[in-house]
């Protein structure tokens, strides 16, 4: 039994099996997506207050600078700080992650002080103040300025005290930017119905450095809420849901189109192909709406296959009756022959015995012929070579059997036709047998290159008019008493039909002629 081999193709279990992982998996890869934007959002908020926190601590040093040019206090500059600052462009990136958990406490409150504000940090303190005030109320951020010990000097509120014992602010007084990420300070004091517009829990703080003359003279610390995942799509709830809708409508399109171009077709050629099975239909219909080209050509191909089969096995059915129409004679003939020598007597006269022995074996031959050209008729039935091959070679092959007809080609030495060469050495053998039973003595072949035939002529009997409609009906003959068993043209059009070509004898006045149309 022949075993095919089939490409592997995943069960029903396997494929659910993948479909719930990937089930599992959406909400870890949705919990990533807003871990990745939430932190996207702190950047983005750290970056926007180092911008204003450099803009500034410049206002800062230049307003300190009218009053004391070269200042005596605060850290002084390390040599790797100064290098850094003196370079034409020195940005400061933004450091902050989430996704290393380092969210800080909530800040301290300021440290009440006694100590008295130096004179040049007085004086500027209300012109600062009235800049972060202004400033506050376009960025949503908190301003304070503190001195060289951290002390507030000005700030964006009411707030007063010293700083000095955050992290974030000593590391800016020692002439480093500080950055970091803290909770709110409210969190106790939130409820669950709170606006999604302001549901943040954490503020990003940024401490950087006031220098003047190589010397930190104090820091501006800022500080603001950022935008986190839930207030983005609050505040792009109305183009979310334009996009929403307009995603709902594409996938409803595009579901509609696949079932409309590829499933409504498949599911009709498979209902039709299981009538051909069920013997509903002989051929499937062709379906009336193939979406794409590649379905229009697999319908082709199966309504073609049908086609073929169903032609197929209407042949085998027809040439079943044939054989046994045909088949009937010569085994009756040869039981009653039989039946007689058996039945005679043991001194028949010596001529009647010859004649029934005779007739046995004449029908058994005629039997054999049959039976051999059935064979050869279901053979080149199947045979699918069209390797072109040189008319020449095939009138060479096949005319050394006829050494009694004169065969004259009269083609171009070059013409060749679409058939193997054992193909068309068949075709003329059973072509040029066919003129010698009909008397001929030449054969004269040409070519006609505008249709794209050949003609093969001979000086026989010729054939019919009411006959030349049959010549490739199989068993047909009106040789039938000299032993013809009308199969070789049959044979001949099998052949041709292999090929794409047919056979029509033409009429004539004399002889026979046979043109091969490819």
């Amino acid at each position: 039994m022949l075993k095919v081999k089939r490409k592997w193709r995943p069960s029903l279990a396997l494929v659910i099996s993948m479909v719930c992982l990937c089930l599992v998996a959406l909400p870890i890869v949705g919990v990533l997506g807003a871990r990745l934007s939430s932190n996207q959002f702190a950047r983005e908020t750290e970056r926007s207050l180092l911008a204003q926190a450099a803009v500034f601590a410049e206002v800062y040093a230049k307003a300190f600078a009218e009053h004391q040019p070269s200042p005596q206090v605060g850290h002084e500059m390390s040599p790797e700080h100064i290098a850094f600052l003196a370079q034409d462009y020195h940005p400061i990136p933004p450091k902050l992650d989430l996704f290393n958990g380092q969210v800080s406490p909530p800040r301290p409150d300021p440290v009440t002080t006694s100590d008295e504000v130096d004179p040049p940090y007085a004086k500027i303190s209300d012109e600062l103040s009235h800049l972060a005030a202004k400033a506050k109320k376009t960025t949503l951020s908190g301003y304070l300025f503190l001195d060289h010990s951290g002390q507030i000097i000005a700030s964006s509120g009411s707030m007063a005290g010293s700083f000095a014992h955050v992290p974030e602010v000593a590391q800016a007084l020692r002439g480093d930017t500080g950055t970091l990420l803290r909770y709110r300070d409210d969190q106790t004091k939130r409820h669950v119905m709170n606006s999604l517009s302001r549901d943040t829990s954490y503020r990003v703080f940024v401490a950087h450095p006031v220098v003047l003359e190589n010397r930190v003279i104090g820091a501006v610390y800022l500080s603001r809420t950022p935008m986190d995942l839930r207030k983005f799509l609050f505040q792009e709830r109305y183009t979310l849901g334009l996009l929403a809708i307009f995603m709902v409508l594409s996938a409803a399109l595009v579901g509609a189109l696949l079932w409309r171009l590829i499933s409504r077709p498949i599911h009709d050629l498979s209902r039709q192909s299981r009538d051909v099975a069920s013997g509903v239909k002989q051929v499937p219909s062709p379906v009336p709406h193939y979406g794409v080209q590649e379905l229009a050509d697999l319908g082709d191909n199966v309504v073609s296959m049908a086609s073929t089969l169903s032609e197929r096995s209407a042949a085998i059915e027809t040439y079943t009756t044939h054989v046994t129409h045909e088949l009937k004679s010569p085994v009756t003939a040869i039981i009653g022959a039989a039946e007689l020598l058996a039945d005679s007597n043991p001194d028949m006269a010596g001529d009647r015995y010859k004649k029934l022995v005779s007739n046995i074996q004449e029908e058994g031959q005629r039997m054999n012929a049959l039976l051999g050209r059935m064979r050869e008729l279901a053979r080149v039935s199947v045979q699918t070579d069209r390797t072109p091959t040189l008319l020449s070679d095939m009138v060479a092959a096949a005319s050394v059997e006829f050494s009694d007809l004169e065969v004259n080609l009269q083609v171009d030495p070059d013409t060749c036709l679409p058939l193997s060469k054992d193909q068309g050495q068949i075709v003329l053998h059973h072509l040029f047998q066919n003129a010698l039973q009909h008397g001929a003595t030449e054969v004269t072949m040409t070519f006609d290159v505008i249709s794209n035939s050949l003609l093969i002529a001979d000086n026989g009997s010729g054939i019919s008019q009411k006959n030349r409609a049959r010549i490739a009906e199989p068993f047909f003959t009106t040789r039938r008493d000299a032993g013809g068993t009308g199969m070789g043209l049959a044979i001949v059009a099998a052949i041709l039909d292999q090929a794409g070509a047919r056979i029509e004898a033409l009429p004539v006045e004399t002889g026979a002629t046979f043109r091969l149309e490819f």
